[in-house]
């Protein structure tokens, strides 16, 4: 009957009743018809159990009818279809009703300080919403997993064995040879390890484990000697989701789930302190399997020769030594079996043979080679899908048709392959097969050994290749080290030259191994570089030296460059310098160079200036509109007061664009400089609109905002995301004519711009975000740069742009990013710390009379402080010697020196310092700690500086 078997039929899965574990277990939503014999009802039993859709009764002997076949097929397509469509609404229900809990609980933290009794209900209605979240989400959980009898005894050990170092290890105490229960196994695991680490969450110093075999029942008791359960607590609450009475951080969840797991199999699960010792008592009742799962010889789960494996692979011992001791303790432990290994080709998708040498050679010549996919025996096929092949009957078995005759001329009945899959990287670099004679299918033993092997036999490999890439590494850099043209040394991190080859000794004209880096390197331009190098930086960025040779009066003129490199532990070791002589090569390109540069120039300003056309007319436009606003004697105060905030936005819009503009076009560079961070998609919405909104009234158009969408959150850049939105929202109000809408969307990790304005042809959308591309002859003011620059924005900040329009109806932009969850909320705990008002002396050190006289006016608020003012460093320190300051403000760019070298000069003072500067914001590495701001000053965050530093203790 088994010739129908294969791997798919119009989408279902035709399988053996023996095999649907394994392929319920890999494929949870894919349909499954089983065969099974009508004469063997344990067959269908098992069929049932394991999660086949239909299971489909047959003649032993027989192939089923190809009406009954296509019946069966249709009926498990539709069972299979109700289940996911089950699992996945239940799933979705389950996270809709969370989200409105975590929703309700956050609008009680805020209503907590203003109406607590309000927060109070609001919490409770929370709790209960997860609550009920966690239950409305049961049947998402309870999965489509198969279900098999079980030696709990076997299992429960497994699972205390694999306790990590460092934990309790559980003490088994069984009484009883073997139970079992038809449970899903993994889920059974899940559940055991989740009550093991309740007991060591609760400070257990000892947990024992308790296995009975009661009528009709298995009891697994785990008793530990913890800190027990809370007085106050009733009966039950230990099982309630989200309740935990232990110190350590937790979701309260896994007694939960322990005791569903029980529930969902027909047992229960109940938890009590205990009344001689502290601690707590857990029983997980189970009902008793009917069945019993086929009697193997006992396995042993390590030995002498798996350890001499390891040591094996430790010493680097050849790959086929290694394998071959693997294919050897599977064969010890699986008596009647013979086993192989074979090596996954990457490039031609061949197997070739690795371990098996009781496999038939003429067997093993004829599948040497075998190509992979769905029908290449059990290893080919197990190689292409990446899971496990059981072939109980190679005779029968459809994806053996090519290879059936060779295995049964060599009496290969039976082959069981699973892939070996590289532990770093993830691909399948071999398999490993089981044979046998006749018919046959593994225990639970079996498959927890073979995946053992299986791991053990991935290190083996990826320990071989690894070790070839590094013998072949090493010999290309020997011979690059020794041949090459180029000077090469290893230094290390105190400057002394360890090794050179050949070519640093021709440019410096003798031997300089053993001699410091300074002692061939002019010392001037080596001293920046021995600083970077005891900071132990990755790499040394490329810097021309002078290189002082022996006899000669003139230096050689070299690039000199380099990488740090580390130990095995991560421990900086030395750097790999490289010299390259520069010196025929500066003569003949400085020519070159210099027309590049000034090419490179011209470029940077013309594109710079172009941005600067596109970019600033629409805050510019919100300044001159609102300043004209102003001016009228119509406006309320409030109206003022609003005109003036769109004023103020613009403007700090305006001055970080212009920050940004001038990072973009950096003529050396033209790189990006991204600050990624979790951003409120509503928050930036919000503001771009206020920027554009005179823009909008200007040209009539009415702008439609999105409702409260709080909880969106995405990964972005805050400053690039605003620009982007402006652009595309600023568009949108242009190319739309009077009267016309722009609405502004906000989905899951995305903002949707639409407009009703004349459309876009198709033929010009491939071209729309090519700079300097007009898609419209609108007349609308622009350069064609705004929706290039948006893309390009869009995507380093890792998500995408997309356009989609229709001419006459308008045309809708919608920027992607990934989602995140929200930033963590300081503002109530900032808002729980009372201001105090500041005191002390500031010594303001700026030659700017207008910008003294702001900082004057603004300090003026705070009558405990008082304000020196002077112009000069010279100043500064006459007034330094006369009386202390509490604090400094110092301007960078003063007319007899420097703030910073003013600030190391005094820096045996230890005064607190802020730095305002029109050039670099960026600190020296020495004085990264001290605070820059950028002219023109924010007045607010200078004075939030200058109220913080006040407040702290001045050093002693």
């Amino acid at each position: 009957m088994h010739e129908v078997l294969g791997p798919d039929l119009d989408g279902v899965r035709i399988v053996g009743a023996g095999e649907v574990a394994s392929v319920r277990r890999s494929s949870p939503d894919r349909a499954i018809v089983a065969l099974a014999r009508s004469s063997a009802p344990e067959d269908i039993i098992s069929a049932q159990l394991a999660g086949a859709d239909v299971v489909l009764p047959c003649t032993d002997g027989q192939t089923p009818s190809q009406e009954n076949l296509a019946a069966a097929c249709a009926a498990a397509r539709v069972l299979a279809g109700r289940a996911a469509v089950a699992r996945e609404e239940t799933r979705r229900a389950a996270h809709e009703v969370a989200g409105n809990a975590s929703a309700v609980a956050m609008a009680a933290q805020l209503l907590a300080a203003a109406e607590p009794r309000r927060s109070g209900q609001l919490q409770s209605l929370a709790a209960q919403g997860a609550e009920l979240a966690w239950r409305a989400g049961r049947a998402a959980r309870s999965g489509s997993g198969p279900l098999e009898p079980l030696d709990v005894v076997t299992a429960v050990r497994a699972v205390c064995r694999g306790t990590r170092s460092g934990d309790v290890v559980p003490i088994v105490e069984d009484e009883c040879v073997e139970a079992y229960a038809v449970v899903d196994r993994v889920r059974f695991a899940r559940s055991v390890t989740s009550v093991l680490d309740n007991a060591r969450r609760a400070g257990s110093t000892s947990i024992t484990v308790v296995i009975r075999d009661l009528p009709g029942l298995v009891e697994i008791t785990v008793t530990d000697n913890g800190h027990g359960l809370p007085e106050s607590w009733e009966s039950g609450a230990a099982l309630r989701p989200f309740t935990t009475g232990w110190a350590v951080a937790g979701d309260g969840l896994r007694l939960t789930e322990a005791a569903e797991f029980a529930d969902d199999h027909g047992g229960s699960l109940t938890i009590e302190s205990r009344t001689d010792t502290p601690g707590c008592l857990v029983r997980m009742q189970l009902p008793a399997a009917a069945v019993r799962a086929p009697q193997t010889d006992p396995i042993p789960q390590a030995d002498w020769l798996i350890a001499r494996i390891l040591e094996g692979i430790a010493r680097r011992d050849p790959l086929d030594r290694s394998l071959e001791a693997l294919v050897t303790a599977m064969e010890q432990r699986l008596p009647g079996s013979i086993c192989s290994i074979l090596l996954l080709d990457q490039e031609g998708a061949t197997l070739r043979h690795g371990a098996g040498q009781h496999l038939p050679q003429l067997y093993r010549a004829a599948i040497d080679g075998v190509r992979i996919g769905p029908f290449a025996g059990s290893c080919g096929t197990a190689a292409f899908t990446r899971s496990e092949v059981i072939a109980t009957d190679i005779t029968t078995d459809l994806r053996w048709a090519d290879y059936r005759d060779v295995a049964l001329h060599h009496g290969l009945g039976s082959c069981w392959s699973t892939p070996i899959l590289d532990v770093d990287r993830g691909i399948v670099v071999g398999t490993f097969a089981v044979y046998h004679a006749t018919s046959w299918s593994p225990d639970t033993p079996a498959i927890e050994l073979v995946q053992r092997l299986t791991h053990i036999a991935a290190v083996a490999i990826g320990t071989a290749e690894l070790h070839e890439q590094l013998v072949e590494s090493e010999a290309r850099f020997r011979s690059t080290f020794d041949n090459t043209g180029m000077g090469i040394a290893l230094v290390d991190l105190d400057g002394r030259i360890q090794q050179a080859n050949a070519a640093v000794a021709v440019m410096a004209g003798r031997r300089v191994t053993g001699l410091r880096l300074t002692d061939v390197v002019d010392p001037d331009d080596a001293r920046e570089l021995e600083t970077a190098m005891s900071a132990a930086i990755d790499r040394l960025p490329p810097s021309e030296v002078r290189v002082w040779v022996a006899g000669r009066v003139e230096p050689l003129w070299a690039e000199l460059s380099g990488s740090l490199i580390r130990g095995r532990d991560g421990d900086p070791r030395h750097f790999c310098i490289e010299l390259f002589d520069l010196t025929e090569r500066r003569r003949v390109a400085q020519a070159r160079r210099e027309r590049a540069v000034a090419e490179a120039a011209n470029y940077a300003k013309s594109d710079l200036l172009a941005l600067v056309s596109h970019e600033l007319r629409t805050p510019l436009n919100a300044v001159i509109g609102f300043a004209q606003l102003l001016g009228t004697a119509q406006l309320t105060e409030q109206q003022q007061h609003d005109g003036i905030d769109h004023i103020l936005g613009a403007g700090r819009h305006l001055l970080r664009l212009i920050n940004d503009l001038i990072d973009l076009t950096g003529a050396e560079t033209g790189q990006l400089r991204l600050a990624t961070a979790r951003v409120a998609l509503s928050e930036v919405v919000g503001e771009a609109l206020q920027i554009v909104d005179g823009l909008a009234q200007e040209r009539l158009v009415a702008l439609h905002t999105p409702d409260d969408t709080a909880g969106e959150w995405v990964l972005a850049d805050r400053q690039r995301l605003l620009q982007v939105l402006l652009n595309l929202i600023g568009n949108g109000i242009k190319f739309t004519p009077a009267g016309g809408t722009v609405n502004v969307g906000i989905e899951r990790g995305a903002v949707v711009v639409t407009d009703t304005g004349p459309g876009i042809d198709s033929d010009q959308l491939g071209t729309l975000f090519t700079p300097f591309h007009r898609a419209s002859d609108t007349g609308a003011e622009g350069s064609g740069l705004g929706l290039a620059l948006s893309q390009r924005l869009t995507t380093a900040m890792g998500g995408q742009l997309t356009v989609s329009s229709e001419v006459g109806i308008g045309s809708s932009f919608r920027v992607e990013l990934a989602a995140c969850a929200p930033a963590p909320d300081t503002s109530q705990a900032a808002a729980d710390v009372p201001a105090a008002m500041p005191g002390g002396r500031v010594l303001y050190i700026e030659d700017d009379p207008a910008s003294r006289q702001l900082l004057s006016a603004a300090l003026s608020r705070w009558p405990a402080v008082s304000l020196d003012l002077a112009q000069t460093c010279a100043q500064a320190r006459s007034l330094l010697a006369e009386r202390p300051a509490d604090l400094l403000v110092i301007d960078v760019e003063l007319p007899d020196g420097n703030g910073w070298e003013l600030l190391r000069e005094l820096a045996d003072r230890q005064h607190r310092a802020i730095v305002v500067t029109a050039g670099s914001q960026v600190a020296p590495p020495d004085l990264f700690c001290v605070e820059v701001f950028g002219k023109p000053l924010v007045i607010e965050e200078v004075l939030g500086a200058i109220s913080r530093q006040l407040a702290v203790p001045a050093p002693s």
